[in-house]
């Protein structure tokens, strides 16, 4: 077995997120190209700063890039328009967004929802779903299905019986969501909005798809345990441990790790071992600094960025105020090959306020307040808004 250092890790991790330098023109064109290459991003409606996907699209970005392009690139094909979808909405435990050439990936996951709930969907409600859905051309809005049905309004998270039976047949597969109106979610028949491809290729042989995920998941995470990738796609243990085995991933050790590690065996072949522009405290150019949302695939698995980056984060916007350690939205600060601190900012009135700014340890504050100015400066340039700095 590979022997490789936890720094080997870090800056491999780190690379991968082809975070552009400050004048270039990026690995990504859009955020439909940085949803490809991540494999999924996870949703979230809060918008203290900007929505998760394009907190998570704009880091990647070239700074050109602006905010309220990221959801167009995302979902295309809306209720008026003639492109293609790119993309679908669904759930790990959570929802995110996929590409849209990933879908029969995750048909093990569906089989799974209906083995567990599917028996909780009552055929007759399905069916009369369906029938309204089939009747719009791109997709309907739930609030249409519940007006169509007879049904109670869905209000905040009082949800209609109607509405949980559409979510239900999402998670199974009986519905699919490739498609927004604005920001509201069209709910669509899988047979209409998906390639007949990507539905014929959702019935390959299980282990066929648990080896196509774990590659899927390997090029996303770069370096994964076990743990790691059943979390990443909410899968059972053996399913994950199953599907490592079957893809070819090869088994690293990571110094001070208890379990083993798995990547694509041409990473260890990759110059992984350090990123090219970082001083001797692993840290990148001060322009090159960029913010790491909440729900960023970086932070996202909070267990995983501690191990990899020594990074103890707790998202503290429903936390009483009395008990937030460090604020209401906190952002990572991604310099080089480490996270060095981490910001409370949110958008008000036009501008992007800092409201403090929190080294980690060992890490001097000085470097970390240059570094979080100038990466939020470049956020505050992508969202369109000014930028006011802590007094």
């Amino acid at each position: 077995m590979v022997e490789v250092t936890q720094d080997w890790v870090r800056a491999a991790v780190a690379q991968n997120q082809q975070i552009p330098a400050p004048a270039g023109p990026g690995h990504y064109d859009d955020a439909g190209a940085v949803l490809r290459g991540l494999g999924l991003i996870q949703l979230d409606p809060l918008t203290r700063v900007s929505t998760a996907q394009r907190l998570t699209s704009l880091t990647r970005l070239p700074r050109s890039a602006r905010a309220e392009d990221v959801d167009a690139a995302i979902w295309p094909a809306g209720p008026d328009s003639p492109a293609e979808p790119v993309s679908f909405e669904a759930f790990t435990k959570v929802a995110c967004v996929f590409p849209l050439e990933d879908w029969p990936l995750l048909q093990l996951r569906r089989r799974t929802v209906w083995e567990t709930t599917g028996s909780k969907l009552d055929p007759g409600i399905a069916e009369q779903i369906r029938e309204v859905v089939a009747q719009g051309s791109r997709g309907v809005q739930v609030g249409t299905i519940e007006a169509a049905l007879g049904s109670a309004r869905t209000t905040g998270w009082n949800w209609s019986e109607i509405k949980q039976a559409a979510e239900l047949m999402v998670r199974t597969g009986d519905l699919v969501i490739t498609a927004r109106d604005g920001v509201v979610r069209l709910f669509d028949l899988p047979e209409r909005a998906l390639p007949s491809s990507l539905r014929e290729a959702e019935h390959l042989p299980a282990d066929e798809l648990r080896a196509g995920l774990a590659r899927r998941a390997s090029r996303a995470l770069t370096v994964m345990t076990v743990g790691d990738f059943a979390h990443h796609y909410h899968l059972s243990r053996a399913d994950a441990a199953c599907g490592i085995e079957l893809a070819g991933l090869v088994p690293v050790q990571v110094q001070g790790w208890r379990e083993t590690a798995y990547c694509l065996p041409e990473l260890l072949d990759s110059a992984a071992d350090g990123l090219a522009e970082t001083d001797s405290r692993g840290l990148g150019p001060v322009q090159q600094a960029r913010l790491i949302g909440p729900f960023d695939p970086l932070l996202r698995d909070r267990r995983r960025a501690l191990r990899i980056f020594g990074f103890d984060y707790t998202f503290e916007a429903y936390v009483p105020k009395a008990k937030r350690v460090y604020g209401h939205y906190v952002m990572g600060v991604l310099s080089g090959e480490r996270l060095i601190g981490r910001v409370d900012l949110w958008r008000k009135d036009g501008e992007l306020v800092i409201n403090r700014i929190f080294p980690e340890s060992g890490v001097p504050r000085r470097s970390v307040e240059a570094r979080t100015k100038a990466a939020a400066a470049t956020l505050a340039r992508q969202l369109g808004v000014g930028l006011r700095l802590p007094e």
